[in-house]
């Protein structure tokens, strides 16, 4: 889809494993890493590869886990690098489950030396009346999956979603940008006016040879630069072809401007007609 390619950045989710970090290095080359505060290993190599970073608080993988995060500390780990040129916004800390109150409370603990690159969350399953005030006060907000709309690409997610634009954008008119937390999947990406999205489908599934697009593997293996290899030379160009290949998939679909979308004009149930 012909969208704001001049304008969007692909995020993909660190850590991206394989070949002494070469295959890292060719996931975020050009494009965005989105680092999350839960798994840093790979912030540096991410700073001095990638085109742009973002930071993830870590909550949605804490929340997951079970575990509570001390934000205290997550401010303070964060001091050293939030003035770096690359790195573009960092999530600020947000309760997944929790109620409105619990993730206003979250904002308003928010040094205030870290505003200018602080971008809150609004969950699917909050009301759209926060939205609306968050988009007044931030220039951006992430949209996370929660709640009864925590399965992305459900009939039910995207009702919402289409909710959620039309009140920002046809409502209000706002210019508010929207990142979209796990929404670097072409058949979200391609269909809403997202600035941003991130996922970690190269981490995931670059390593899986024989479970995820094993065709791909195959033709990768019987490719004439894969002759007289070496096994542990063989799965060194599996894996940096692989990501290669796939990350220029998914950075292939740009989303639609605000206006295009506009224009499109489809109810969530003919948008979800045209994904499926």
């Amino acid at each position: 889809m012909v969208g704001n390619l001049a304008n969007v950045i692909h995020y993909h989710g660190t850590p991206v494993w394989g070949d002494a970090g070469n295959v890292h290095r060719i996931a975020v080359n050009g494009a965005g890493a989105f680092v999350s505060y839960a798994r840093p290993d790979q912030l540096s190599a991410s700073i001095k590869y990638a085109l742009s970073v973002a930071i993830d608080n870590g909550a949605f993988s804490a929340w997951k886990r079970g575990l509570v995060i001390d934000w205290q500390q997550f401010y303070q780990w964060l001091i050293p690098h939030y003035h770096h040129p690359k790195l573009s916004f960092f999530v600020i800390p947000d309760v997944v489950e929790g109620g409105e109150a619990d993730n206003d409370a979250l904002i308003s603990k928010l040094p205030r030396c870290f505003r200018s690159k602080a971008a809150p969350v609004w969950h699917l399953h909050e009301s759209l009346n926060r939205l609306v005030e968050l988009c007044r006060e931030w220039p951006r907000v992430c949209f996370g999956s929660s709640g009864k709309y925590a399965t992305i690409r459900t009939q039910l997610w995207h009702r919402r979603m289409s909710e959620a634009f039309e009140t920002i954008y046809c409502k209000h008119s706002f210019s508010t940008q929207i990142h979209g937390l796990r929404m670097l999947d072409g058949r979200v990406l391609g269909n809403y006016p997202l600035s941003t999205a991130d996922s970690t489908n190269l981490a995931c599934n670059v390593p899986k040879f024989e479970v995820k697009y094993p065709e791909l593997t195959k033709v990768i293996r019987d490719a004439d630069y894969s002759r007289n290899l070496s096994e542990v030379e063989l799965k060194t160009v599996i894996l940096k072809r692989r990501c290669s290949i796939l990350k220029n998939t998914i950075e292939a679909v740009v989303p639609p401007s605000i206006s295009e979308w506009q224009s499109q004009g489809l109810t969530p149930h003919q948008l979800e007609l045209a994904i499926a």
